[in-house]
């Protein structure tokens, strides 16, 4: 089952982004990035916003199959 927002219909319209660590403040930050060079041969956390709501699902994507 996949979370929600308030307002929003299905969370269908996500984004797949790129998740890193802020250098300057050591958060964990999300940018909405299609497509980066990932890691060969792993599999990959990879963060998917919904740009109508904000809410964030993490996924696992074997970097090798879906090359992103």
């Amino acid at each position: 089952m996949k979370l929600k927002g308030a307002n929003c219909g299905s969370c269908d319209d996500s984004i797949q982004g790129r998740a890193y660590i802020d250098k300057k403040t050591g958060l964990l930050c999300v940018s909405l990035e299609e497509k980066y060079n990932k890691p060969k041969d792993l599999k990959v956390l990879v963060p998917f916003v919904c740009i109508t709501c904000g809410t964030t699902e993490w996924k696992t994507i074997d970097s090798e199959e879906n090359d992103c």
